[in-house]
């Protein structure tokens, strides 16, 4: 029962297996020890081309890979650091019990690639041709030249013209599955996006009404130093410079805070630290920015007002 996976670029349809877990014995070995586990897929000989995986060492699979040539594999960046000592495997033997640990040759390495988890690192992985194995479930892999969603009936039409009683389960794009992989991460961000905002929004309209009220009260003393030759920069200074001083005591409380509780949100963040120093640049840059427009308004509004208007209000 074949699925359909599409990506884009143009390349020929191909078979791949289920991904399934084993061990292996290394010729030579009497057991294997924990490090020794991989994963295990089952592909066809274009399966690396199509997939953009390049061949880092010896060879890949070939249509003369079937049922009566002698078994190979080949293994991925991290099985040959795990599983080899990081040591070229290629013409190494091994096999997944100790009675057949010479059956299978490795005969290249491609590089690591993730299948099941975006987050993990990836997996040691050995590919197996699959002429030399038996399949009870296939999923073909087709890069397409245009849109991939578009090519679906197509591809239903070509595997009904091949056999009509095999059924097509489902049909996905590769963007469509890495989108489901980072479903909880988009909702958790954009909930963290949309209260953020909010807190931004509330703590610079609490700044102005802050900085407003602190310039209303001091109109009398504005008017004092007006009258006695200060500019309207210096007062704009000097109301701005409080904004900026209440903005670094909120910062330094707020930076402690998130080193604090960061380790908390730590695994709900994907390819980022919860101390990431370019992200807290960015909020405090943000914050100072709020900041200063918070103060400049009432400020530029103070240093507008007649010394002698000022001087006479209580």
């Amino acid at each position: 029962m074949p699925g359909v996976r599409a990506a884009t670029a143009s390349q020929p349809a191909l078979l791949s297996g289920g991904v399934s877990t084993t061990r292996i014995y290394l010729e030579g070995r009497a057991r294997p020890d924990d490090r020794n586990g991989i994963n295990r897929v089952v592909v066809a000989e274009n399966f690396f081309e199509a997939m953009g995986l390049p061949l880092l060492a010896g060879r890949a699979f070939s249509a003369s890979d079937g049922q009566t040539a002698p078994k190979v594999a080949v293994v991925n960046q991290t099985a040959v650091q795990r599983n080899f000592d990081g040591k070229s495997p290629i013409g190494l033997r091994f096999g997944q019990s100790f009675e057949t640990s010479g059956e299978i040759e490795i005969v290249g390495v491609v590089r690591d690639a993730k299948y099941n988890s975006l987050r993990d690192a990836a997996p040691a992985t050995m590919y197996v041709p699959y002429r030399q194995q038996r399949l009870a479930a296939m999923t073909f892999e087709l890069r397409t030249a245009s849109d991939p969603a578009g090519a679906t009936s197509a591809v239903r039409e070509a595997i009904r013209r091949i056999d009509p009683n095999v059924p097509m389960l489902r049909v996905t794009t590769q963007s469509e599955q890495i989108e489901r992989r980072f479903a909880q991460e988009k909702i958790f961000a954009q909930a963290c996006a949309l209260f953020g905002g909010l807190a931004v929004l509330i703590a610079s309209i609490g700044l102005f009404g802050l900085m407003s009220y602190s310039v209303a009260r001091r109109t009398n003393e504005i008017g004092i130093r007006m009258a006695l030759g200060a500019d309207r920069s210096a007062v704009v200074g000097m109301v701005v410079g409080e904004s900026m001083r209440l903005i670094a005591v909120g910062l330094a409380i707020g930076l402690a805070a998130v080193l604090a509780a960061g380790r908390f949100v730590a695994s709900l963040l994907f390819d980022l630290a919860p101390g990431d120093p370019w992200t807290l640049a960015g909020a405090a840059g943000l914050l100072i920015a709020l900041a200063a427009i918070a103060g400049y308004l009432p400020a530029r509004t103070a240093s507008r007002v007649d010394p002698m208007v000022a001087l006479r209000s209580e």
